[in-house]
Order: C-alpha cells, then sequence, then structure tokens
C-alpha cells in the first residue's frame, strides 16, 4: 500500500515537472531533486557569506556616520536589499526543516523539487549580491553641510563670540580625529568653559559623532567615586552591588564593554590638577580603547600640559564690541535708550572686562532701574575693594556679583541663595531640598504649612535665575556656577548682618585644629573620612550637611557638642541606633541612601517635624515613628527593601501633610486576603488625616480596597498598576511629585482616584473596561479635567471616545472641557470612532458646539486606532490655535482629519509638523486648509497611505510660506493635482525627498511649478529659490523634473538624487534658455532610470562649478554624461561612479567626466558597450588633439576600478599615462578584451610611483610594452584573478621595484608560466613579502622565480593548490632563505615530488602548521630535526612520512 502511495506522488511530481522539462534541459531539472542537499547546504554557506558582509558594511556606515559623513546611496541600497532577502531565507530554511515525508520514509518528491529550486535561486541572488558587496568602494563622503556651525547649533542661553566659536570649531576638528583621544579647555572663571563644552556634548550627541556623551565634575578635591558615579548614572548601569561598591576593575570592563559597540565623550569639567583617569577612576581610552574620548575644562593651561591633552584650547573673554552686545541684550538697552544711562553702562561695561558670567549678572540686576540706580551700582562697582581675594580676576567678577546680590529685595531670597552654597560644585540642586532646609531652619517664619514655605522658595528660585545668581537646569533643579557659588561662600563669611557662615567643601579627612563655633551650617561631601570627631564643639550650629561611605558609623558622640542642630542631612552614612538621642532639637531630619540598624530612638525627638529615609535600607518603619506627634513629612520614597508598615502607624501621624511612598516595590498593604495577624498598612488609614494634601504613591492595582477613595489632595503623583519607578532614572515623573498633581492607572480602578480627577494635570489609562468615555463617564455631577495638560489613552478596549457631548448632563457645564491640555496621546482603541462625539456633529452649525475646547493642544499623537474615521470635529479644530505638531499612524480607518464642512475660520497657525503614515483610507490632506494657510508649517511627512492622491489644494499656493522639508514614501495613488502638487512648487522648500510615488506624474501642460493657474504672467512664476535637497525614488512616471522656468531659481540646490524613476527622460527639460545657474550643485546621484539617457539637461548654464560628485548606477539607455561642451565647467568634480550601464559609449569614443584634472577617483562596473577607439583614446578627445596646449592630464586621480568593460583593449593612452603620478590603487576584473592597461610606446618616461594595490583580471598581457619605464615602489599588495593569457606578472625591470609588496595572490591565470621571467640579474629583493598564495595555474611548475633575491626573509605563510604541472615550490639553494616561514598548505598538487626526495619549504625549522593533501607523487618527506616547536601536520594520500626531531606533535 505504501508503495502505491510512493508511486501516486511520484507521478503527481512528473506532471508538477513536466511543464519545466518540456522547456528546459531535463539534467538541469533532475538536478534540483538529485542535489537537493548540495543546494541547501550551499544556500546556507552562501547565507552566513551574506551576514557577514552586512555586518562589515554596517559597521563601515556606522563609522562614516560617526565622522558625519554623508552615506552614499549605493551603500544603503545592499544593506536594505540584504535585509529583505534575509527574512526570506530564514522563512525558506523553516520550511525545509519540517522535512515532509510520506508515512516518515518516502520523500516528497514534488516538495523536494520546489525547494531545491527555490535554494538554487536564492543562492543565485545572495552571489549576485555579495559580489556587489566586494566591488562596493567607500560608504561615506564628506558634505559641506554635514556639521552646522556654532550659530545654528547653539541653544537660545549660549553667547555666540570670536573666542567660543574658534574653540568650538577647534573641539569639534579634534573630535573627529582619530588620533586625538584628550582635549583640554582652559580659561578662567566665568568665562563660559561648562557651557561650551555641554553645548559641544549635545551636539555631538545629536549629530551621532558619539553614542553617548558623559558629563562629570572632577573640582580641586576629587573623588573617584563620585566621578565614577557620575559617569555610570548617564551609560545607566548601577555601581552598588551585594558588596556594597563595584571595583574599579569591574568600572573599567563595564566601559570597555560599552565601548565596543559604542562611541563615548567623557566630559570632565572643572579640573584643577593632574589625576590618572586610568589607575585612580578606571576609564579606558586612547589605547586600551580608541571609542572613547575624553574632554577636559580647567583655569589652569599647566592642567592640560599635565594631562597630556593632545589639543589644548584656549577661551577668552569677550571683545568689546561683544560684550556690549550682550549687556545690552540683557539690560534691555537699545539705541533709543536714555543717553545718560547708556553712558553710566559703558562704564560699567567696562568694569566687567568681557567675563560673560559678570556681565549677564549685573545686566540682569540693573535692567529696568532709573539712572540714579545706575549711578549708585557704577560707584559702587567702583570703590569697593576686595583685598581678601587673591585672584585679580575673581576680585572683578566679586565685584559685579555683590552688586547683584545687594540689589535682591529680600533676606529670605538672599538666605535662599546662600543655602545654595551648601551643595558641591556643580551640582544639580534639587528645589526640595532647599524647602525642607528652609523649614527646619525656620526661614520663612509664620507660615503654617510645608506646601506655603515651598511656594515661596520656588518664588525665591526664579528671582535669582532672572538675576542670573543660579543656572536652570530641568524641571525644579537649579545650579550655581562654581564662580557664584565662591562668591555666595564669601559673603555668607563677610557680611556680618547674615550671621550665617558656611564650611562647605569637598574633605579627604574632617579638618584638623580648626574651630567650627563660629559657624552656623558645615556642609562636607566625601567618603574617605574614616573617623569622624567626637564632641566636636559647634554650639553654634544650624545645619549639618555630611556625605560618607556606609562602612563609617555616625554615633551620638559625634552630635553631643551640636545643641543648636536644626537640620541634619546625611548621606551615604552607618546610622548607629544612639545617633539621634541627645539632638532634641532637630526639626528636619534627612537620611539618604543611609544603612539603618535600629532606628526606634528617633521616636524621643518630639520636635522632629520633616523626616525622610529616602533610598535608604529599611524593611520596617519601627512603632516608635508613630509617636512623632508633630511630624508634617515623611519620605520613604525608593526605600526598595521595605516590606512593611505597622497597623495604624500612619493614623497616629495626625498633623502629616506630606506622604511619600513612590519606588517601595516590596511594600505589602493589607487587603481582603490578608492573612490575620500580618498587620500591615492598610491605604484606608490615608483617609485618616486632615491635614494630607500631598502623597505620592505607587501600588498595584489589587492592593486597593474594595470600596477605596483617595481623599482630596493638593499634589500628587498615584501610579496604580504602572510599575514602579527607577531611582537611576534620570528626572522621572516621581521626582517632582511635590509640586505635580499626576495619575497612572491601569486597570479599572480609576474610580479609586474619583475625588482627585478634577484637579488632575496629567492623567495616564492603560486596560480601563467597562468606560465608554471620559467624560461624561468619570464626571460624577462636576466638571472635570478643566486643568488637565496631558493625557494619554493607551489599550481600552471599551473606549469609544473621549468626550461625548451628546448627553444632557454634558451640555449644562459653562466651562470648556479639556481648555488646558497640552498633549494629548492615544495608542491602540481599536474600538475608538472619534475623538470626541459633539452634539451636533450631523449639523455643526445649529448648537453651542463650543463646548470642547482644545485652546492649549501643542502635540497629539494618534496611534494604531483603526477605526477613527476623522480627529477633530470642526468645533474642536477651531480652538487648535495652539497645535504644534500632529503625529498619526496605523489608523487604517482615517478618512479626514477634519471632516469636510463650510466653515472658513479654523486656524492652525501655530502648526509646525505633520507626521502621518499608516493611513490607507485618507486620500488628502486637504481638511487641514480650510483656515488657507499654516504659517508655521515646516515639515510634513506622508508615508505608506495607500489611497492618498494629493496633499493640498492649489488655493493652498500662498499658505505654506515656511514648508522647507517634504517627505513622500510609500504613496502608490499619489498624483497631485492637474499634474503636480503644491508642495513641491514653494520657494521655501528646501529639502525634498519622493520615494514609491509610482503614479506621480508631470504632465505635458502642466509642470512641477508651473501650475496652469499659475503660467498666466511671470509676476505668479514659482520659485524653488531656496531648495538644497531633492531625493526622488521610485516614482515611475515622472518623465522629467524642473521645468524651465522653475530650475532657473534652483541656485541653492545643493544634492539632486533621482533613483528607480523607469520613465524619467530629462531632469530639466529641452530648452533654448541658457540662463540656469546650478552654481551650488555639489552632488548629483542617479540610479534605475532606464529611459534617461544623458544628463545634458543639467548643462544648460555651461558650468557646474561645485559639482564634486557624479554617481550613475543601473541606467540601461545612458549613452554618455555631458556634452564635450562642458569640458572647463566641472572644475571641482573629482569623484565619479558609472556602472551598470551597458549602453554608455561616451562621445566620440570617449566621455568628458574621464578626462577632467580634477578627477581623484573613478570607478566604471558592467559598461559592456564603451571602447577607447584607436584614434579618440581616453583623455585624448579630438577637439583637445589640436595641440600641446589642450593636452588632458589625469594628475589627481589616485583611484581607479573598473570592473566589466568586454570591450576594452587598453586603459591609459601614453600621453596620460605620464601623468599618473599620484594613482595609489588600480583594480581592474572582467575586461574580456583588455589587452594592455598603457599601450606600447618608446614614451621613456612613465612613471608610477604611488600604487599600493593592484587587481588585474582576464588581462592578455604586460609583458613586453614599456615596463622598464614603470616603477611600483610604493606596491603593496597584488591580486591577480582569472586572467587566462597572461604568461608572467612582472618583467624583471618592474620587479626590481617590488621591495614594499607584502601580499601576492593569483589565482585561475591558466596561463602562467612564471611570476617573473627567467632572468640572469640577481638583484631582486622580495624584503617585505610576508604571504604568497596560488591557485588553479595549471601551467606553473614553481615558484623559483621568486627566488632570485636568494632569500625571502619575511615570509611566513604559503598556500599552494590546484596546480596540476608543479613539481616543487623553491629551489635548495634558498634553505637558509626562508627564516620566518611557518604555515604551508600543498593541496591538490598531482606532480608535486619536491627536489631529490624532499621539498625545501617541509624542512625549514620555522615550521608550525603543516597541511599536504592529495599530493601522491610526494612518497615519502623528512622533516628536518632541527624543528623545536609545536607542529600540527594534516596529511593525506601519503604512503611514507618520516618524523624526526619534534617536541610535540599536536595532530
Amino acid at each position: 500500500m505504501a508503495c502505491g502511495f510512493c508511486e501516486d506522488a511520484l507521478s503527481n511530481c512528473v506532471g508538477t515537472l513536466l511543464v519545466d522539462w518540456v522547456a528546459k534541459p531535463v539534467g538541469r531539472q533532475f538536478n534540483y531533486i538529485c542535489c537537493f542537499h548540495n543546494n541547501v547546504e550551499m544556500l546556507k554557506e552562501k547565507k552566513h557569506e551574506l551576514i557577514g558582509a552586512r555586518a562589515r558594511l554596517q559597521h563601515k556606515i556606522e563609522d562614516a556616520k560617526r565622522q558625519l559623513l554623508a552615506i552614499e546611496d549605493d551603500a544603503g541600497g545592499l544593506l536594505s536589499k540584504a535585509d529583505k532577502i534575509l527574512p526570506n531565507l530564514e522563512t525558506l530554511e523553516s520550511e525545509i526543516q519540517k522535512n515532509k515525508r510520506c508515512f516518515n520514509w518516502c520523500p516528497d518528491w514534488i516538495w523536494r523539487y520546489r525547494l531545491s529550486k527555490k535554494a538554487m535561486k536564492n543562492t543565485l541572488v545572495i552571489c549576485k549580491l555579495l559580489v556587489k558587496f566586494d566591488q562596493l568602494g567607500t560608504v561615506g563622503y564628506r558634505s559641506t553641510s554635514a556639521i552646522p556651525t556654532i550659530e545654528f547649533l547653539s541653544s537660545k542661553d549660549f553667547t555666540v563670540s570670536k573666542s567660543s566659536k574658534k574653540a568650538f570649531d577647534q573641539i569639534i576638528e579634534a573630535l573627529q580625529h582619530d588620533k586625538v583621544s584628550m582635549i583640554g579647555l582652559w580659561g578662567m572663571a566665568g568665562v563660559g568653559k561648562t557651557t561650551l563644552v555641554r553645548e559641544v556634548g549635545t551636539h555631538a550627541e545629536k549629530f551621532k559623532l558619539f553614542d553617548k556623551v558623559v558629563i562629570a565634575t572632577v573640582t580641586q578635591k576629587p573623588n573617584a567615586e563620585t566621578i565614577q558615579d557620575e559617569i555610570a548614572k548617564y551609560l545607566d548601569f548601577n555601581m552598588k552591588n551585594e558588596r556594597g561598591r563595584k571595583s574599579r576593575q569591574e568600572f573599567w570592563l563595564k566601559l570597555q564593554k560599552l565601548q565596543k559597540d559604542k562611541r563615548i565623550l567623557i566630559i570632565l569639567d572643572d579640573v584643577w590638577a593632574k589625576i590618572d583617569l586610568k589607575e585612580n577612576i578606571g576609564i579606558p581610552f586612547a589605547e586600551d580603547h580608541k571609542g572613547c574620548k575624553i574632554l577636559l575644562t580647567t583655569r589652569r593651561r599647566q592642567v592640560c600640559d599635565a594631562m597630556e591633552c593632545q589639543r589644548t584650547i584656549p577661551l577668552g573673554c569677550l571683545e568689546d564690541n561683544e560684550a556690549r552686545a550682550l549687556f545690552n541684550a540683557k539690560a534691555g538697552l537699545s539705541d533709543s535708550s536714555v543717553a545718560s544711562i547708556k553712558d553710566v553702562a559703558t562704564k560699567v561695561i567696562k568694569k566687567c572686562q568681557g567675563l560673560p558670567i559678570a556681565i549677564v549678572t549685573l545686566a540682569s540686576a540693573l535692567k529696568g532701574k532709573n539712572l540714579h540706580r545706575w549711578e549708585a551700582a557704577y560707584r559702587r562697582l567702583n570703590n569697593r575693594r576686595l583685598d581678601d581675594i587673591e585672584d585679580i580676576d575673581e576680585k572683578n567678577a566679586y565685584l559685579v556679583l555683590e552688586v547683584s546680590f545687594d540689589y535682591l529685595n529680600d533676606k529670605e531670597t538672599k538666605m535662599c541663595f546662600l543655602l545654595c552654597s551648601l551643595f558641591p560644585e556643580d551640582y544639580e540642586i534639587y528645589v526640595e531640598e532647599l524647602v525642607r532646609y528652609a523649614w527646619g531652619i525656620e526661614l520663612y517664619k509664620g507660615m503654617g504649612s510645608i506646601q506655603v514655605v515651598r511656594s515661596e522658595v520656588l518664588a525665591a528660585m526664579d528671582i535669582l535665575k532672572d538675576s542670573c545668581l543660579l543656572l536652570n537646569c530641568g524641571e525644579r533643579h537649579v545650579k550655581m556656577h562654581d564662580l557664584v557659588r565662591d562668591f555666595a561662600l564669601w559673603i555668607a563669611s563677610n557680611r556680618t548682618e547674615f550671621s550665617f557662615m558656611i564650611k562647605s567643601d569637598v574633605v579627604e579627612s574632617w579638618p584638623k585644629d580648626e574651630s567650627f563655633e563660629p559657624y552656623k551650617a558645615v556642609s562636607f561631601k566625601t567618603s574617605w573620612i574614616v573617623e569622624l570627631p567626637k564632641r566636636l564643639l559647634c554650639p553654634n550650629l544650624k545645619i549639618l550637611v555630611l556625605g560618607g561611605d556606609e562602612k563609617m558609623t555616625t554615633s551620638s558622640e559625634f552630635f553631643e557638642g551640636m545643641t543648636a542642630l536644626k537640620v541634619c542631612a546625611l548621606n551615604s552614612r552607618l546610622i548607629s541606633p544612639d545617633a539621634f538621642q541627645f539632638q532634641t532639637n532637630l526639626t528636619t531630619l534627612h537620611l539618604e541612601s543611609c544603612k539603618l540598624l535600629d532606628i526606634s530612638v528617633l521616636g524621643q525627638l518630639k520636635k522632629l517635624e520633616v523626616l525622610s529615609f529616602s533610598c535608604s535600607d529599611i524593611k520596617e518603619l519601627p512603632e516608635e515613628i508613630g509617636d512623632l506627634d508633630n511630624l508634617k513629612l515623611l519620605d520613604l520614597s525608593y526605600c526598595e527593601e521595605l516590606q512593611r508598615i505597622p497597623s495604624q502607624l500612619i493614623r497616629r501621624l495626625s498633623k502629616l501633610e506630606e506622604l511619600y511612598l513612590h519606588g517601595c516595590q516590596l511594600l505589602k498593604w493589607a487587603t481582603e486576603s490578608t492573612v490575620r495577624g500580618e498587620r500591615f498598612a492598610s491605604l484606608s488609614e490615608l483617609n485618616s488625616f486632615s491635614n494630607l494634601i500631598v502623597l505620592s504613591l505607587e501600588v498595584s492595582s489589587e492592593d486597593i480596597p474594595r470600596d477605596f477613595v483617595f481623599c482630596k489632595l493638593q499634589r500628587f503623583y498615584v501610579c496604580l498598576g504602572f510599575g514602579f519607578s527607577n531611582f537611576y532614572g534620570l528626572k522621572m515623573d516621581s521626582e517632582i511629585c511635590p509640586f505635580s498633581r499626576s495619575l497612572k492607572i491601569e486597570g479599572s480602578v480609576i474610580e479609586a482616584c474619583k475625588q482627585l480627577l478634577g484637579d488632575t494635570k496629567s492623567l495616564n489609562l492603560k486596560d480601563m473596561v467597562g468606560y465608554p468615555n471620559l467624560v461624561p463617564s468619570l464626571e460624577s455631577g462636576q466638571v472635570v479635567f478643566s486643568e488637565l495638560t496631558s493625557l494619554g489613552i493607551e489599550s481600552c478596549e471599551h473606549m469609544k471616545c473621549l468626550i461625548d457631548t451628546t448627553k444632557q448632563q454634558v451640555l449644562t457645564n459653562a466651562i470648556p472641557i479639556l481648555q488646558s491640555l497640552e498633549s494629548l496621546e492615544v495608542e491602540s482603541c481599536n474600538e475608538m470612532q472619534v475623538l470626541f462625539q459633539i452634539a451636533e456633529v450631523r449639523s455643526i452649525q445649529q448648537g453651542t458646539s463650543h463646548r470642547v475646547s482644545l485652546q492649549s493642544l501643542k502635540v497629539v499623537r494618534i496611534d494604531n486606532c483603526n477605526k477613527l474615521r476623522y480627529l477633530f470635529p470642526t468645533s474642536v479644530a477651531q480652538s487648535l490655535g495652539q497645535l504644534e505638531e500632529l503625529h498619526i499612524s496605523d489608523c487604517l480607518e482615517l478618512e479626514e482629519i477634519i471632516p469636510k464642512t463650510e466653515v472658513s475660520n479654523i486656524n492652525l497657525q501655530s502648526l509646525r509638523e505633520v507626521h502621518v503614515s499608516g493611513c490607507n483610507n485618507l486620500t488628502s490632506l486637504s481638511s487641514l486648509s480650510h483656515g488657507q494657510i499654516l504659517e508655521k508649517l515646516t515639515t510634513l511627512r506622508i508615508r505608506d497611505c495607500s489611497r492618498l492622491e494629493y496633499t493640498f489644494p492649489i488655493s493652498m499656493a500662498e499658505g505654506l510660506p515656511q514648508l522647507n522639508k517634504v517627505t513622500l514614501e510609500g504613496l502608490p495613488e499619489f498624483k497631485g493635482r492637474d499634474g503636480n502638487d503644491i508642495v513641491l512648487t514653494l520657494p521655501s522648500l528646501q529639502e525634498l525627498e519622493m520615494r514609491e510615488c509610482t503614479q506621480f506624474i508631470i504632465s505635458a501642460e502642466i509642470q512641477i511649478a508651473e501650475l496652469r493657474s499659475i503660467q498666466e504672467g511671470p509676476s505668479h512664476h514659482v520659485s524653488l529659490q531656496s531648495l538644497k535637497f531633492v531625493r526622488t525614488r521610485n516614482c515611475n512616471k515622472l518623465r522629467y523634473l524642473f521645468p524651465t522656468s522653475v530650475a532657473q531659481s534652483l541656485g541653492q540646490l545643493e544634492v539632486l538624487h533621482i533613483s528607480d524613476c523607469l520613465e524619467l527622460e530629462e531632469i530639466i527639460p529641452k530648452t533654448e534658455v541658457s540662463n540656469i545657474n546650478l552654481q551650488s550643485l555639489r552632488e548629483v546621484h542617479v540610479s534605475g532610470c532606464n529611459n534617461l539617457t544623458s544628463l545634458s539637461s543639467l548643462s544648460h548654464c555651461q558650468s557646474l562649478e561645485k559639482l564634486t560628485t557624479l554617481t550613475i548606477r543601473d541606467c540601461s539607455r545612458l549613452e554618455y554624461t555631458f556634452p564635450i561642451s562642458m569640458a572647463e565647467g566641472l572644475p571641482q568634480l573629482n569623484k565619479v561612479t558609472l556602472e551598470g550601464l551597458p549602453e554608455f559609449k561616451g562621445r566620440d569614443g570617449n566621455d568628458i567626466v574621464l578626462t577632467l584634472p580634477s578627477l581623484q577617483e573613478l570607478e566604471m562596473r558592467e559598461c559592456t558597450q564603451f571602447i577607447i577607439s584607436a584614434e579618440i583614446q581616453i583623455a585624448e578627445l579630438r577637439s583637445i588633439q589640436e595641440g600641446p596646449s589642450h593636452h588632458v592630464s589625469l594628475q589627481s586621480l589616485k583611484f581607479v576600478r573598473i570592473h566589466n568593460c568586454n570591450k576594452l583593449r587598453y586603459l591609459f593612452p601614453t600621453s596620460v599615462a605620464q601623468s599618473l603620478g599620484q594613482l595609489e590603487v588600480l583594480l581592474i576584473s572582467d575586461c574580456l578584451e583588455l589587452e594592455e592597461i598603457i599601450p606600447k610606446t618608446e614614451v621613456s618616461n612613465i612613471n608610477l610611483p604611488s600604487p599600493r594595490e593592484v587587481f588585474i583580471a582576464e588581462v592578455r598581457s604586460i609583458q613586453e610594452g614599456t615596463s622598464h619605464h614603470v616603477s611600483l615602489q610604493s606596491l603593496k599588495v597584488a591580486i591577480i584573478d582569472n586572467c587566462n593569457k597572461l604568461r608572467y606578472l612582472f618583467p624583471t625591470s618592474v620587479a626590481k621595484s617590488l621591495g614594499q609588496l607584502e601580499n601576492l595572490k593569483i589565482s585561475y591565470c591558466l596561463k602562467l608560466e612564471e611570476i617573473i621571467p627567467k632572468t640572469e640579474v640577481s638583484n631582486i629583493n622580495l624584503q617585505s613579502l610576508r604571504k604568497v598564495h596560488v591557485k588553479a595555474c595549471k601551467n606553473l611548475t614553481s615558484l623559483s622565480s621568486l627566488s632570485h633575491g636568494q632569500s625571502l626573509e619575511k615570509l611566513t605563510k604559503l598556500r599552494i593548490r590546484d596546480c596540476s604541472r608543479l613539481e616543487y615550490t623553491f629551489p635548495i639553494s634558498i634553505a637558509e632563505g626562508l627564516p620566518q616561514l611557518n604555515k604551508v598548505t600543498l593541496e591538490r598538487l598531482p606532480e608535486l615530488k619536491g627536489r631529490d626526495g624532499n621539498d625545501i619549504v617541509l624542512t625549514v625549522p620555522s615550521l608550525q602548521e603543516l597541511c599536504v593533501a592529495d599530493c601522491p607523487q610526494l612518497t615519502s618527506f623528512i622533516i628536518s630535526d632541527k624543528i623545536q616547536v609545536s607542529l600540527f601536520i594534516c596529511v593525506f594520500t601519503l604512503s611514507t612520512m618520516l618524523v624526526g626531531g619534534i617536541e610535540r606533535v599536536e595532530e
């Protein structure tokens, strides 16, 4: 029965194959079945080769991008092709692995035939692709627009000066230099070093110079661990481990591992002395890892020298005119300002001496002041003497800073400024820490709540930032410039009216023999203090801030003398049980990242009002904490080990105002399922507080008690079910929770937060079920979301809209809904049909549609909402005046953004960017044009919208004045309107990319940028005067790009890419007009345009003076590039690539681009019709032969690659060959008719002094001509492949110049008899030759011609294969001439016998690896007993092998 089944299977197979076998050779069809396994194995082998080639190309592209090089089109194309093929191979391999069989034993012949055929087809495709990978040249090129200028790059707060611009340019140039690993920037305090390197760092990362940019501050007393921590946080790893802290070696290895894949720039700010980065910090750079570079700043030039910086760059002060411009801008002065004030300003500016920080702070302080205040400020500057300051530059800065300080209105603001000096240099000060310090010292007396004090401190920070005494560095963070910090410490010590001396420093040990009695605040940052002093006398001390090491214990003896202590902040300490037993006056206790042993004693601190255990090692909150009757703030954030808060403890803290519990991922709460007796706190205890106004909390949805509802709060960060925030994630949401009103809710527990919804500013909902909308479903009888600024909805499967105003109760509200919303994100809500269900959707003009107002909305992102038909109803769209960004993706049913309407007062006046992709029902963006103008729109990207026909209607011609970047991709129905599209005609357009717009065509009547309505007169003429970049791809119906009238405006066009436009006939249509000027055109890349016959249409202007790069590929009808009239019009063209041009012949036997003296790189591949006639030779046109003055020179040519140009008989005529003095690389392959590189001549002055690499394939001869005139003195690599008519390679005269030759590879040269012909001359010296590989040279009998010099002293590897007549390698006379030969391979040499029963290469004492296979005539050989090293031997088909004197034979 089984046999019958197999017969049926075989008959089916025969039927399936019959058609193929009738039409194709039968043997090939049987081979698909018989060679199934071989085909599969070959496919796997080629697949691995393709993966490797793709990886190598990817590395080259990434390296080019890091160097800010633009990427060649063919490189990106190859990568894309590989990416398309490889997934198909995975599918095919998976299908093969199924191993279909009949009853598990009879092969399925149909399956085997089909898959074998597929495998072979894919193998051939891969082989062709691998050839292109091998032939690929450089992947990147230098673009003059790659690095924007500092004026373009700089942020609004950065002051660009002549000095800073020069320093910026020098730093960027040095960062791109491979041999520069450390750069030093030096200059005086306050000159702007830190600001400049931060700008460099920002843009080095932005423009892909580096994958990561790390900034760490070193300071006068560098702390290795602090620097490591700062670097680690940027690179997302933690230096702490279970043993305490990772070692320097682990830090080193981590950086090395990162740098294998990423380039890292480490900026070390404020270096004061030499520091060993490798030994002290553990930073691998330079030779240890070239992916890491160091940029340091310092006040002292000698530090740069000590650190051995390869580049030392100074940063000077502002010049007089720059100082005046900066001062006037900050002080609000102009030409119309009062003359007397401007006179005083001139004197003040002179006092600032060009120091930016002095100018900015003083000008900000005097802004808006009257003449008397200006004069008073100058008198103070002029009369003040700071004799106790040693540095004269700092004196000048202190003078102006003091004036700014004195202009602060109230003492509290000045004290907040002084408190900032408690933090280390360059520290990002979290304002909340200042709030808690200010509360502890009662800075704002009479203010009853911490929230009110917080508001006052925030106001003080704003005043200080406006006065430029503090720097803004993110949400709720400020920073002090190091000079300003020094000034603050100086003020605290010298101005008696504050009576608040501060000691703040980074120390290695506790200062000895120093009295702390006068100080009211002490701050030490250190991890080196081994032991703290005992009974330290500090009777006036109110604030103590101390960092340290968790291994160092802090005990009560240290605090005994601090009887007045109000604020204590300890970081990374080991806290003993009795530490604070005497500190009964403590008001604020801040224990961050501390190891806490037994803290029950804290229950005795009855005056304690602020208590923080943030990030500390605490597993359970002791019951005694409940005794703190006056506690107003409890912070347990990021206590990752905290598991339990005792039941009812929270309830006992009756005065508690603020509670922080975010980041406590192990904390358990009592629920209905809690086992009796476990006594965990319950969330319901939170509602027992009458004073609680601030809460942060992250809990699982399961921990919410049934029917629990959060009480009303002023500030909150409540995250239910979203997971836990990570402390090492920078600036997470929860860090600003004292200032936020944020809800993140996953699942259906939103009812617990219903009292918070009305005040919420940020709301994120995920996986919420049972709610068809937000309003009215969540309204509960009150207005909600009036203050909401950010809304995110994800995977809420029941939600059909956000707001439904069709319900009667919504229409009764007087306040517009969502009026404060700034950001809206909706993702994966597949049931959502509209965002806003407006009551009068069918007849918009009849009702009060203004109920929903999005007047503050700036950013909208809608993704994967498949049932949405439109986004904004007309009534809502009228309120979108602030909308800046619109992102829509994968909304398959979306038909319009705004539905059709007669209403015209929709004004999207702020819209800057529109991104649309994957919206297959969208036909145009016309609904955005109701207002007739999108005056700020700069960027438009539309991708993969299968039905989109055009962008905007013609009526928008004047309504897009700033649109400069347009991308249209994957739009198969895109045709434009009336033969064009409005976005392609704009004078503001700078970058245009069109890809896969297969239906787009410019009609004969209505051409691009020449609409019917515009043709009536010159006043309506369309200009593309700003266009710089054009990329057009796969637009198959385009016949030309630019009509003549538009082409006249293309003076700024720099880059032109055209690919796969099959019908393109011309770039600019034929015309008699000659005033087309493409004066800025630098690059032209054309590929896959099969109807294009030349680029002559670009030559209307007779000159392309800036054109440097020309690439033309796969244009099957292209015959030539430019006409001969352009001979003088391409003065800078230096790189030409011509590939896959089967009809390319040039004009009159040549092409103009091959004759240019500026040419440096030339690649010609698969130009099978190109031929240099006997009369008209390459670089010798008829029109140029008339006199010597017209002689063509290729004096700049360095690189030539010629492949598959089958009609070429030679390359360089003699006259041109004389100019090839710079030629370095010459690669020739598969040129079947090539007879000579340079034709035979009597000319004797041809000299090729520079060649480094020669590849010659299928050349008839390079022999009897003028070889004695050629020198290959720089040649290092010679690769000769498939040159079947060659009898030898190098004539004797040339061989004498091969002293630098290192690598020689010869393969498939069937007639090769000798490498160098026989000669009596003995002064041939191949002194550098290291490797010789010979394969399939069937006429070669030995390598004796290489031994003319009697010694190959550096030869280490010899491999000979498939040479059927080879009898021996070298003669015995060279026995002592192979001192380093250690690896020999001899395979398939049927005539190899050696000389005198042995072969010399088998006897050398240096031999380490030997492989002999299929050498049947080598009947025996003896390995010399002089060999004293380990030997690997692989021998096949040998009858005898004698081995003697070998200590270790491995195999």
